[in-house]
């Protein structure tokens, strides 16, 4: 396959919702017409890896100091990062990479065949569930409604920024709220409660091709309508670059991880055809505050 590939690193917390995730852009959206042109008997695929180069990246866990309100007596946690890449130690695979595609006509798109999606609160961490699936991103048709709940018996509080913008309260377990959600683009997800570690992604479009990789870091988008595309491979930021303490005890309250990577290239996808497309990532990639831009000619190894 030949292309160009652009890796992406976007500054600004403004631009890292409207502008590097590349979706459409949400302030002219409008309702998702039927899939009415799908031709199934004309649809290909697209699949491939997203694999690691170098060494693998390691952060430290955050500590947290619970209130005795929230908890028998005070006492130390340890938080492991929610976004340090999985690496299979074997094939180099990373898992849960995001690869969707742009460019995409939705009145030829397959239906949409994504579960809905269940934001959980419990043990401390945000749980994305999709079907069987459960993680840290969740895929949203535009127009669609979500679930969210609390599964603790301590307060807890959902704030949504980016394409959606709102903070939910959950005083008491299993009591779950659905939310609509009604523009593209990505919504991080974080508490609202002070525990600043959690966090995870809703990615929300009028198509269905978004999928994750596996353990070996395999991706497989099919029933693609043939055209011209690009594909991008998204991954979440695991490096802190700052935080917000209460003003009164202290705490750290909110930590902010550096903008998510966008890497994308371009994919010709012809009748019935397979394609392969193959995405390298490092850590290098991920330079704190900075715009990397690289263009590759051919296939990726």
């Amino acid at each position: 396959m030949h292309g160009s590939t652009i890796y992406r690193l976007t500054c600004g917390f403004v631009i890292l919702f409207a502008g590097m995730t590349g979706f459409a852009d949400s302030s002219a959206a409008q309702p998702c017409c039927a899939a009415s042109r799908f031709d199934a008997e004309a649809a290909g695929c697209i699949q491939g890896r997203v694999v690691w180069a170098g060494d693998p990246p390691c952060a430290a866990p955050f500590p947290y100091r619970l209130p005795p309100r929230l908890s028998d007596e005070s006492y130390s946690l340890l938080r492991a990062n929610p976004f340090v890449p999985a690496i299979d130690s074997s094939s180099r695979g990373v898992a849960g990479a995001v690869v969707y595609l742009r460019g995409v006509d939705p009145r030829k798109a397959r239906p949409w065949d994504h579960p809905r999606v269940t934001v959980e609160q419990r043990d401390l961490q945000l749980h994305v569930l999709q079907g069987s699936r459960e993680g840290r991103v969740g895929f949203v048709r535009r127009g669609d409604a979500i679930d969210m709940a609390s599964r603790e018996g301590r307060f807890h509080s959902l704030h949504a920024q980016g394409s959606a913008w709102f903070t939910l309260a959950f005083p008491d377990a299993d009591r779950p709220l659905a939310r609509v959600l009604d523009e593209t683009g990505a919504i991080e997800l974080t508490s609202g409660a002070g525990y600043y570690w959690m966090r995870a992604y809703l990615l929300v479009d009028d198509h269905p091709y978004y999928a994750l990789t596996d353990a070996e870091g395999r991706f497989v988008l099919p029933r693609v309508p043939p055209d011209r595309y690009e594909i991008v491979c998204w991954l979440p930021n695991w490096r802190a670059i700052g935080h917000d303490r209460d003003p009164y005890s202290g705490r750290v309250m909110r930590l902010n991880f550096a903008p998510p990577l966008a890497i994308e290239k371009e994919v010709a996808l012809e009748r019935r055809q397979t394609q392969d497309v193959n995405f390298v990532l490092s850590a290098s990639e991920w330079r704190e505050g900075a715009v990397a831009l690289r263009k590759c000619s051919g296939s990726m190894p």
